[in-house]
């Protein structure tokens, strides 16, 4: 009798532990989640671990890393309406990537977006801009 008790405690113990983990990894829309990245300050720097490493051309159009801390961080604007660059949302598994493209001035940047534990985090960008 108490190996039949233990046993329904366990399985009972078991079932809310899987129902809370199923609660706290629900997946956040990638949509919602950018619309408050693009308005947000405080929420951006919430969604990005720093130290921050992207790459970037330097001045003899290298791609060369650079480690941002949280200090030195200014909010990236991602607009998709500017009338400077075209922009274009590429989903990839538990990855999104934002291309904007410059019209005729040489923008080209790649945001690059992961899904952990279910919410999304900017990991880093790739500016080739010219």
């Amino acid at each position: 009798m108490k190996k039949a008790l233990i046993l329904f405690c366990i399985f009972l113990l078991n079932n809310s532990l899987t129902a809370q983990n199923k609660a706290v990894y629900k997946e956040e829309v990638f949509s919602s989640f950018l619309k408050k990245f693009k308005e947000s300050q405080d929420f951006q720097l919430s969604r990005i671990h720093f130290p921050l490493t992207v790459k970037m051309n330097n001045d003899d159009y290298e791609l060369v890393d650079y480690v941002i801390a949280k200090s030195d961080y200014k909010m990236i604007r991602l607009d998709d309406k500017g009338s400077q660059y075209q922009q274009k949302n590429v989903p990839k598994n538990s990855t999104v990537i934002i291309k904007q493209r410059g019209k005729d001035n040489g923008i080209f940047v790649e945001y690059i977006f992961i899904q952990k534990k279910g919410l999304w985090y900017l990991k880093t960008w790739v500016d080739m801009s010219t």
